[in-house]
């Protein structure tokens, strides 16, 4: 048996190039209706799939009185089925072509009530799709509301958009909320002192392996002077992967106890062009672990003071550890672990709200590769994306 799928953009259509290449004789298998294109389920182009099959004719090797005898067989069964009502006859080649052409029909008048439909106004329902994407990525209602209301304005006064352009106008909303990337940057023009980065946020987001990452990137990649110094005394593991780091770089890495020794420390590294501050993680509702943190970042007193939160924790944690950091004078975000949710709205909601700019991202635990630049676009993509 010969099986194969025809597209086409209608039943009718389907069905000539089914006739055209396997003719009369042909069975429908199955049947599937899909759309292709398009901007968030609208405006994209309808198909129609059609599975079918022929049978293959064998090869007539038997002798002649074998073929004589089925010959007379099929006689005396043919005899027996007009005589006998309970055995079934087998329907006509003209039965199943007026079988088929009534499916054919059927179908053809369900494709034209689709298209009739889809010739409506599309816009109230593609506020809809947008609102629903927005939600399905945990986008709070309320700035899904804003969004979706917007762009319903700026649409309904230019009602021949087409896919592309209506994907550029829901982009360039969303982007309306979020501040320019500001990843660090060694300006030419800066004072002859390093630049101090400070990275802060609660256990287990991966401060530590995203200030490896920065180092490398600018040890390695941009050949710049790098320093790292550690607070976070607590954890073991945190000092000896710093040091390890530092080892394959060719980077300092310096262990401090108390505030004091940090200014002293930090004092003996003005030649380097960055240095990166790794703090311990603190839990944003113990108070004297955060009052500890503030009086390390006092002394130091660093230039960016990056909030690192991980993709995946729970929107309502985030909100709280936010505003418990926000106290710490903090001025940047990075997210970690973005391979590991597919829920990118919360980032959304957290930049919206604290109105900080976005700075890296980090998708694996590779080092230095997966981190990079923040990019507002690239977040408004996940947002859009099915």
């Amino acid at each position: 048996m010969r099986v194969k799928r025809f597209v086409a953009t209608n039943m009718q259509e389907a069905m000539a190039k089914v006739k055209n290449e396997m003719g009369n004789d042909a069975v429908i298998l199955h049947t599937r209706h899909f759309k292709e294109g398009g901007f968030l389920g609208l405006f994209a182009k309808n198909y129609v799939e059609v599975t079918a099959a022929l049978e293959q004719p064998k090869p007539n090797l038997q002798p002649v009185f074998q073929v004589a005898k089925s010959l007379v067989t099929r006689d005396e069964d043919r005899s027996d089925s007009e005589t006998n009502p309970s055995v079934p006859l087998v329907k006509t080649s003209s039965l199943l072509t007026y079988e088929l052409k009534e499916m054919k029909d059927l179908m053809q008048e369900m494709v034209e009530q689709i298209e009739q439909v889809a010739q409506m106004p599309q816009f109230p329902r593609l506020g809809q799709n947008l609102y629903q994407r927005l939600i399905k990525q945990e986008v709070e209602d309320k700035i899904a509301r804003k969004i979706v209301k917007t762009m319903l304005q700026q649409v309904t006064l230019q009602p021949q958009l087409t896919p592309e352009q209506l994907e550029h106008i829901f982009l360039t909303n969303i982007l309306k909320s979020l501040k320019k990337s500001k990843p660090i940057a060694l300006g030419k023009d800066r004072q002859k002192r390093p630049l101090l980065c400070a990275l802060v946020g609660p256990t287990g987001v991966g401060k530590t392996t995203t200030i490896a990452k920065l180092a490398a990137m600018y040890a390695i990649m941009e050949r710049k002077k790098v320093a790292l110094v550690t607070v976070d005394t607590y954890r073991i593991a945190a000092v000896e992967q710093l040091k390890t780091v530092g080892e394959i770089m060719g980077v300092p890495v310096r262990v401090v106890f108390t505030p004091q020794n940090l200014r002293e420390c930090l004092g003996e590294l003005t030649d380097k062009d960055i240095i990166f501050l790794d703090t311990a993680g603190r839990s944003h509702k113990n108070v004297m672990q955060i009052t500890e943190l503030k009086s390390y970042l006092e002394i130091a007193n660093p230039d960016h003071t990056f909030l690192v939160l991980s993709s995946t924790a729970k929107y309502q944690d985030m909100l709280e550890i936010i505003n418990t950091y926000l106290d710490l004078n903090i001025n940047r975000l990075i997210f970690t672990k973005l391979d590991e949710t597919s829920s990118f709205g919360p980032i959304y909601n957290i930049a919206c709200r604290s109105k900080l700019p976005l700075s890296y991202f980090t998708t694996g635990q590779n080092i230095p590769d997966d981190i990079e630049i923040a990019d507002p676009i690239k977040l408004a993509q996940l947002l859009v994306k099915e």
